[in-house]
């Protein structure tokens, strides 16, 4: 379960959303790797202890497969590497590297993290391509079997399967379930000998996925199976996953009791609260508090990083992951009278399995207060965030609320395509040599508001070289700056100086219309398009622009008023002129959504329309003395 960490995203990236919406994806590469035989056969000798036997054989192609050549295992106290060894063959057979377990490097964890699970690794380069590179490995899990390894022999684009077979023996008193995705073939289950069951699959021939713009994330197009068992034994706690409502009783069963506060912190939060009118400031108050008096640091101890610390331990300390912090803030609301609600989530899949209960197939807690004609739903691990606030990570995704009656799969809120909001008001001033004063102030709410608060957290000079990323004015001076946050918004006010915004040719200034929107492209054509058209979140952009004309001046040429529509969006231009300014108003909504693939040309002009208009000039000529 992991922090969100908006704060890591790279400068580069901290441009507006259409340019990251709109950047076109590389041109599609041939094959990188072909998976000759990927082998996982799980020996589950008991409802505690497990062997797990892989063997992965995979032919690199070239430099863009690279990656598929480093070994890496997840491993714990409970989890343990037993056996490894590796062969790297060239295209003639002939043996380049032998691999024992002793080469095998572990990986040491930073200060911010508390947890006994370790990786061990192998980082390989190919020295030359085509290589084939052939790992076997043994895990043996003891006393944490409340699932198996998960059965995915592809794991990237580019990348196909010659052939795949998982294979699960395993005690019938384990009722083992499992649950496919993207695979149309069908689990083979049969009985080995008395008391044992084995649940195997195989797979052939898969084609390489392609990384299509606008599609799917790769994770939901991966062909996947689960296998879990119906009753486990985990760390020394037992529980069911016949359904979600039994998952919920058992991860209820690791909280409660966790939320008992000493009696001086509750009369400090009694103190906090006890004068303020409403559930809602009271919420507000506390959160604040957890903001203030906790950091995140992630822990992963104790029952397989699934029960979070107490309450106590938590406040005392002054650290927790996102289940510590979550259970902290439901301790706290508690004191003060306020019911909530511990809730399980995934921060990568929108869609839990309906008929699959599995823990893995969340990483994220957060909380849930149900309040009268509305419903709160607190990140904890982030309380910088505004209380309430539904970022991109968890937004409109499936969840589990937990409570004392079990588990209830839900979904969380999505904000309207319109409410995603940037709103550009800009003012230039132009002189006859086509230098220009340009006056910026833009408001981002909600998914655009989040994709900017990294500025909030840098000094001025990075603010600076982030803002010249944002626009696109030639040789543009950031003159002051101002960032400020309120709520779920953004305000960025800025005053920049060009010595060359507009063109200068003989008697006539060539000016831009929009000087923002920089990096604002089509995507690449696709005649087989596989994937239909994906758009996760939508925006509206609305820009309101006010051009100065220089004084000598008058307009010559003007773009006119364009509107265009289509299934993914609408765009609107206007311009009105008058002898000393030219407005402009420019609106884009995107709308989210998934549209048939027949349509990617359509949507492929409806991009490059939108990048004609912001790219369009406006003609000033010198009056005749």
């Amino acid at each position: 379960m992991r922090q969100i960490l908006f704060l890591a995203l790279l400068l580069a990236t901290i441009q507006h959303s259409t340019a990251q919406i709109a950047t076109p994806h590389s041109a599609q590469r041939s094959e990188n790797a072909v998976v000759e035989e990927s082998l996982t056969d799980v020996e589950c000798i008991s409802p505690t202890h497990a062997i797990i036997r892989f063997k992965e054989v995979t032919t690199i192609l070239n430099e863009h497969g690279a990656d598929l050549a480093t070994f890496v295992c997840s491993c714990s106290k409970n989890e343990k590497l037993t056996r490894f060894k590796g062969l790297v063959t060239d295209a003639a057979g002939r043996i380049i590297r032998k691999f024992k377990e002793s080469e095998l490097k572990q990986t040491e964890y930073s200060q911010y993290l508390a947890i006994d699970d370790y990786k061990m690794f192998l980082d390989y380069t190919p020295p030359v391509y085509p290589v084939t590179i052939t790992y076997e490995w043994t895990m043996e899990s003891r006393d944490n079997l409340i699932e198996f390894p998960r059965f995915c022999p592809q794991t990237d684009y580019d990348v196909s399967v010659k052939k795949a077979s998982y294979t699960l023996t395993a005690p019938k008193e384990l009722a083992v379930r499992h649950a496919l995705l993207n695979i149309d073939k069908t689990v083979n289950v049969s009985e080995k000998s008395t008391g044992l069951q084995v649940l195997s699959l195989e797979l052939s021939d898969l084609p390489a996925l392609k990384d299509e713009p606008y599609s799917r994330p790769l994770r939901e197009r991966l062909p996947m199976a689960w296998f879990a068992p119906t009753i486990f034994t985990y760390y020394g706690t037992q529980g069911s996953l016949k359904d979600w409502r039994e998952y919920g009783k058992w991860e209820y069963s690791l909280i409660n009791g966790s939320e008992v506060l000493p009696a001086a912190v509750c009369q400090e939060l009694h103190q906090l609260t006890d004068g303020l009118k409403t559930d809602r400031e009271k919420i507000d108050a506390l959160y604040q508090r957890l903001e203030k008096t906790t950091r995140y640091v992630a822990v992963l101890l104790g029952i397989g990083g699934q029960k979070p610390a107490p309450a106590a331990d938590v406040c005392k300390s002054g650290f927790g992951d996102c289940k510590g912090l979550s259970n902290y803030m439901r301790a706290m609301l508690k004191v003060v009278g306020i019911p909530s609600n511990y809730v399980t989530i995934s921060t990568t899949n929108r869609q839990l399995l309906k008929d699959f209960a599995s823990v893995g197939q969340m990483n994220h807690v957060i909380l849930q207060v149900p309040l009268q004609g509305d419903t709160l739903w607190l990140e904890c691990t982030n309380p910088q965030l505004p209380m309430g606030y539904v970022h991109e990570d968890i937004a409109g995704h499936n969840a589990i609320e937990v409570s004392e009656a079990g588990g209830r799969l839900v979904q969380l809120p999505v904000y309207a395509d319109s409410a995603n909001l940037m709103h550009s008001k800009i003012h230039i001033q132009l002189d006859s040599k086509g230098a220009a004063d340009v006056s910026l102030s833009q408001d981002f709410h909600n998914w655009q508001y989040e994709h900017y608060i990294p500025l909030l957290k840098m000094d001025e000079k990075d603010r600076h070289k982030t803002l010249q990323r944002m626009i696109r004015v030639p040789q543009a001076e950031i003159g002051s700056m101002d960032v400020r946050e309120d709520g779920a918004t953004i305000t960025v006010d800025a005053e920049i100086k060009s010595q060359r915004y507009a063109t200068t040719t003989g008697q006539r200034l060539f000016v831009p219309i929009c000087p923002i929107h920089n990096g604002y492209s089509a995507p690449p054509a696709l005649p087989n398009r596989q994937e239909d058209i994906y758009l996760g979140a939508g925006y509206w952009d609305k820009d309101e622009i006010t051009l100065a004309i220089p004084e000598g001046y008058e307009i010559e040429a003007m773009p006119k008023d364009q509107t265009v529509e289509q299934p993914f969006g609408t765009f609107s231009f206007t311009v009105q002129r008058t002898d000393s300014e030219v407005r402009i108003q420019n609106c884009l909504l995107m709308k989210s959504g998934t549209y048939d693939k027949s349509q990617y040309p359509q949507f492929i002009d409806f991009m490059k329309k939108i990048s004609s208009i912001y790219s369009q000039k406006i003609v000033l000529k010198k009056q005749d003395s």
